[in-house]
């Protein structure tokens, strides 16, 4: 039995966020993506695995994050790479939401 505590952090508000891009947040130091798709939200690590540049500089498309650099994509879900030259997944961190409320664990972090 895991009796592991999730210490969920509060980072903003569900209609603050633009599906189009992702917003940039900070999280115990640790840079994230938040990524709106419909009602759902996802994060994800904000640097990408390919080269040095913050994802959360690049678009939203249905469930891929795109780097602003090469655009290469990511499945914000999983975290998998998806279009080259993107290769290696990115970290992925578990999200829930409140009402309007949204909130992500560091601990609990998704495994692929």
């Amino acid at each position: 039995m895991n009796d592991q505590v999730i210490h969920w952090h509060a980072v903003g508000q569900l209609d603050a966020l633009d599906p189009q891009y992702p917003t940039r947040i900070s999280v115990e130091g640790l840079d994230i993506a938040l990524c709106r798709v419909g009602d759902e939200v996802f994060a994800t690590s904000n640097m990408c695995s390919h080269a040095f540049a913050f994802l959360s500089d690049g678009f939203i498309e249905d469930f891929e994050i795109f780097c602003p650099l090469h655009e290469g994509s990511f499945d914000v879900r999983t975290g998998e790479a998806k279009s080259l030259p993107c290769r290696e997944a990115i970290e992925v961190f578990a999200v829930k939401l409140e009402g309007n409320e949204i909130f992500v664990a560091l601990d609990n972090r998704k495994e692929e």
